[in-house]
C-alpha cells in the first residue's frame, strides 16, 4: 500500500511544503511507516501512546480507534479524522497530514555565563610562498610545500593533497595553509590568514544550539538553534535507546536526524552571517553521552544496562565528512569526554565554564532536564550523580504540559484570583515546566495541595477567595485546578492541573533532591554549607527560584545564593574550541570529577521517597518551613502512600 505524507518545514527561514509517497509493510503503524521514511512525526514518549503529541489527520482506511486514542483524543478530533500516528494503521493506500511542527515557536536558550578565555587555537593558519619548481628538481608540489611549512606541519592530509597543484599555482605559488598537529588539513590560494572560524556545539536531548566563532579573536558571530530532530523518536534518552538498540538501520536513522539538524543550524549561520559553513575549520562538540553516541553512529545501548558502560569516555576527534556534517570536509570535529553513562560531556562544558574545579568554596551545580544532572565541589574535590527526572518538567505527561513555546504559560501568581504570564502574549496552549513549578508553589502555599501532594477538594478549603475555589473540581482521576478558562485559551478547553499532573511532577523533583541530598551526605556536608547554587540549562535558566526551593525541588537557602548560567555547556564547548588549554583542561575532568551510582546505593530510594513530599507550610504565618527530620518524612510518606 501507498502512504503519502503531507508536513511543512523551514529552510533558511522560510516554510516550505513536502509531500513524499513510500510503500507500507502492512501491520506497521503510521509512526513506524513515518520513522522508517525518515519522515518527522513528533513522539515524545517514544510510540508508547502515553504523550498524545504524534496527532495526524488521516484520510482513507483505517483500523478503528484504539483504546489509547479514545482516551487521550476527543470525540471531535476522532470525527474530524485526527488519530494517533502510533496507533492507527492503514489499510490501504491512505493520505496523512502531519501538523506544522512548533520548533520555530519554541524558545530556545542560546546564552550562558563563563570566565573569560584568552583565545589560542590549536588551528594554526599560515600564509607561505612556496618555491616554484624548476627543471632538474625532482621534489613534489607536496614535498615543496612540507619544506615552506617545516615549522608548522610535517603532513598534508590527502583531501588537501587532492587540489595542490592547482592551488600552488593560482596565485604564483603564494597560499594559506591550516594545520592541525602538524598536519596540513588545507591549503588556499593567496592569503586567507585573517579567515579562521570554528563552531560550538551543544547538543541536547531536546534542543540544539551552535555559534560560529572567530578563532582568532574568540569572538562569537552569531548562534542559530533547532528543536533536536530525534524527538520524532522519543523525548528521554532511554525511548531513543531503545530505538536505537532496535537495529542498525534505527541507529543510523538516529544519526542522521542529528546531522541533519546540525545542518540546518549551520546553513542558517551561513546566511546570517554571509560566511560560507564550508569555511568553518574546526568544531567542537558537547552533549550528554546518549547524544554523543548518536551523534558518531556508536551504538548507546549498553548506557541503559547494568553497569552503564558508555561505548567511549575519552575525548574523540574525527572528520566532519565522516559524519556528514556541512562544514569543511577535512574540519577537526572534537566531542569532549564523559564522565559515565549519564553524565556526559555536557556536564564537563559546564563544569569548565563556571570554573567550578578551581573555586576555593563549596558549590552545587543543577542541570534540570529529561536528566539531572548534579555536581558537589567542596573546595576542589568534585562529586557527581545523575538521576532520571523524567520528561514532566519539559511538559512531557502533563496533561496540558507542552515545551516552553509560545502559548505556554510559563509564570503563575495568585494574587485573589490566578495571574498568569503566557510566552508571546497570546492565548494560552498549555504550562510549560516554570508555569508547572510556580502553579504548584501557589497551591502549596494556599493550602490546595499538601505537603503529600494531595489536592484537596473545594469542601476542604472554605477559607480560599471564591476566585480560587471555583477552579477546584472532580476530574476523571481525582480533583484538578483550573488553570485558565476556555475562553482564555487557543483550543477553547479549560487548561487544568491535574491530581496525577502533581505526582508526576513529585516524582521529578524527588529524583533531584534526592540526588542533592546524596551528594551533599557524601562530602559530609548540610543544606548550610552551600556556599553557592548554579542551575544550568534553559529550564533553570527561566525557573523561578523562589518556586522552586518553595516545593523542594531546589535546597532550602538563601535565594541569593541561586544564580543561573544558561547554557553554560556551549560556552564550555567554545573556551575548548578556542583555547587548547582549556581543552586539555576539559579531557582532564573526568578524571578528577568522582561519579555516584545512585541506583546501586541502598539510601537513595529512602532520600527519594523523601524528596517526593513538599516542605510543610505555615498557612497562618505565610511563611515556608524546611523539610522536617526523617521520622516526621517516614510518617507524612506513610500518609502518601495510604493516599495513592
Amino acid at each position: 500500500m501507498e502512504v503519502t505524507f503531507k508536513w511543512q518545514e523551514q529552510s533558511r527561514g522560510q516554510w516550505q511544503s513536502r509531500q513524499r509517497t513510500v510503500l507500507a509493510e502492512e501491520q506497521k503503524t503510521i509512526l513506524q511507516i513515518a520513522q522508517d521514511a525518515g519522515i518527522p512525526i513528533e513522539a515524545m514518549c517514544g510510540g508508547r501512546a502515553r504523550c498524545g503529541r504524534c496527532r495526524v489527520f488521516l484520510r482513507g482506511p483505517a483500523g478503528e480507534p484504539t483504546t489509547d486514542e479514545q482516551q487521550l483524543l476527543s470525540k471531535e478530533e476522532l470525527l474530524g479524522n485526527v488519530r494517533l500516528a502510533c496507533c492507527v494503521r492503514p489499510l490501504d493506500d491512505v493520505s496523512v497530514d502531519i501538523p506544522t511542527s512548533q520548533a520555530e515557536l519554541m524558545r530556545i536558550l542560546t546564552e550562558g555565563i563563563g570566565e573569560a578565555v584568552l583565545p589560542e587555537s590549536d588551528i594554526t593558519k599560515i600564509h607561505l610562498t612556496v618555491p616554484k619548481p624548476r627543471l632538474g628538481d625532482t621534489k613534489g608540489d607536496r614535498e615543496r610545500l612540507l619544506g615552506a611549512a617545516s615549522a608548522h606541519a610535517v603532513d598534508v592530509s590527502l583531501h588537501a593533497a587532492k587540489d595542490l597543484p592547482e592551488v600552488l599555482r593560482k596565485q604564483a605559488h603564494e597560499v594559506t595553509i591550516t594545520s592541525w598537529q602538524q598536519k596540513i588539513i588545507q591549503v588556499e590560494d593567496g592569503n586567507t590568514a585573517s579567515e579562521l572560524y570554528g563552531m560550538a556545539v551543544d547538543i541536547g536531548t531536546t534542543t540544539v544550539v551552535a555559534s560560529l566563532i572567530d578563532l582568532h579573536t574568540g569572538e562569537e558571530i552569531a548562534a542559530a538553534a533547532r528543536l533536536n530532530g530525534q524527538a520524532a523518536y522519543g523525548a528521554d534518552v532511554i525511548s531513543r535507546i531503545e530505538y536505537a538498540a532496535s537495529g542498525s538501520s534505527q541507529r543510523l536513522r538516529l544519526q542522521k536526524s542529528i546531522i541533519d539538524t546540525l545542518n540546518e543550524i549551520t546553513e542558517e549561520l551561513e546566511a546570517k552571517t554571509g560566511i560560507s559553513s564550508r569555511r568553518v575549520i574546526r568544531a567542537v562538540l558537547v552533549g550528554n553521552t546518549c547524544m554523543q553516541h548518536l551523534a558518531l553512529g556508536i551504538s548507546p545501548t549498553y548506557i541503559a544496562r547494568a553497569p552503564y558502560t558508555p561505548g567511549f569516555s575519552r575525548r574523540m576527534d574525527v572528520a566532519a565528512a565522516q559524519l556528514g556534517l556541512g562544514i569543511y570536509p577535512e574540519a577537526v570535529v572534537t566531542f569532549l569526554p564523559n564522565v559515565a553513562g549519564f553524565v556526559g560531556a555536557d556536564t564537563v562544558g559546564v563544569v569548565l565554564a563556571t570554573g567550578m574545579v578551581n573555586r576555593p568554596h563549596r558549590v552545587l551545580m543543577i542541570d534540570v532536564g529529561t536528566n539531572g544532572e548534579l555536581v558537589m565541589s567542596d573546595r576542589g574535590r568534585m562529586v557527581a550523580c545523575s538521576t532520571a527526572a523524567g520528561p514532566a518538567f519539559e511538559g512531557t505527561q502533563i496533561t496540558w504540559g507542552m515545551r516552553a513555546g509560545e502559548g505556554a504559560i510559563e509564570v503563575v501568581q495568585f494574587d485573589g484570583d490566578v495571574e498568569l504570564q503566557i510566552i508571546g502574549s497570546t492565548e494560552a496552549r498549555g504550562l510549560c515546566g516554570s508555569g508547572i513549578i510556580d502553579l504548584a508553589a501557589e497551591l502549596l502555599q494556599v493550602g490546595i495541595i499538601d505537603n503529600t501532594g494531595r489536592m484537596l477538594g473545594r469542601d476542604e478549603t472554605e477559607a480560599l477567595p471564591d476566585n480560587l475555589s471555583r477552579r477546584i473540581r472532580a476530574g476523571e482521576s481525582g480533583n484538578e485546578f483550573v488553570v485558565a478558562w476556555a475562553d482564555e485559551t487557543k483550543e477553547k478547553e479549560d487548561i487544568v492541573l491535574t491530581q496525577k499532573d502533581i505526582r508526576e511532577l513529585q516524582l521529578a523533583k524527588g529524583a533531584v533532591r534526592a540526588g542533592t541530598d546524596i551528594l551533599l551526605k557524601l562530602l559530609d556536608l548540610d543544606i548550610t554549607d552551600i556556599d553557592e547554587l548554579l542551575l544550568a540549562g534553559a529550564f533553570g535558566n527561566y525557573l523561578s527560584k523562589k518556586s522552586a526551593v518553595s516545593i523542594g525541588l531546589l535546597p532550602e537557602i538563601p535565594l541569593d545564593k541561586i544564580r543561573a548560567v544558561g547554557n553554560a555547556a556551549r560556552i564550555g564547548a567554545r573556551a575548548c574550541l578556542i583555547s587548547k588549554t582549556k581543552l586539555e583542561e576539559a579531557c582532564h575532568l573526568p578524571s578528577v570529577i568522582e561519579y555516584v551510582e545512585l541506583s546501586g546505593r541502598a539510601d537513595f530510594q529512602e532520600a527519594f521517597m523523601d524528596a517526593m513530599l513538599f516542605p510543610v507550610f505555615n498557612h497562618d504565618a505565610k511563611k515556608e518551613s524546611v523539610h522536617k527530620g526523617p521520622r516526621r518524612m517516614r510518617r507524612v510518606r506513610e500518609k502518601t502512600e495510604e493516599a495513592n
